[in-house]
């Protein structure tokens, strides 16, 4: 079926746009033709006032680039903040032997010759069917560490 009617857009280059600086009336739409990027009119901010349009839904994830951010600020003052061991659930930190220094039952750093080795990391409120030594298990009940020793479970 051929076209009945055609629907056409403002259109023109990103330096078009930003000489010209046009108001688009409210609702209306001005597409940046070599950027492929556009913006909303609202009837009374000029062209380069107004911010680029963003799909909520593209599936290509869309990047806001952080010059054409508006109205950031210039700095970022750090927020103080402490954590609980039941608040950390990111278990990616490793330790040294020098670092280990409260072990459940009486062994030395020099005994515990699997350390290093370890065949992973388990993160489950009852210990592993089939643990190995070297083997990490997280109590997620109580957020305490194991590693598996001489076919015991060693609190670290």
């Amino acid at each position: 079926m051929p076209a009945q009617t055609v629907i056409r857009l403002r259109r023109g280059t990103a330096a078009q746009w930003a000489s010209v600086n046009p108001i688009l009336a409210a609702g209306e739409v001005g597409i940046e033709t070599d950027t492929q990027k556009f913006k909303f009119g609202n009837g009374t901010s000029q062209w380069n006032t107004r911010p680029y349009a963003v799909a909520a839904n593209d599936p290509t994830g869309v990047t806001v680039l952080w010059e054409n951010v508006q109205n950031k600020p210039d700095t970022f003052a750090p927020s103080a903040h402490t954590h609980t061991k039941s608040q950390i659930t990111d278990f990616a930190h490793t330790h040294t032997k020098s670092e280990i220094t409260d072990f459940a039952h009486t062994h030395t750093i020099s005994e515990i010759t699997n350390y290093d080795k370890t065949a992973g990391t388990v993160l489950s409120d009852t210990a592993p069917a089939t643990p190995v030594d070297g083997l990490r298990w997280i109590k997620t009940t109580t957020m305490q560490e194991y590693v598996r020793y001489n076919s015991l479970w060693v609190e670290v």
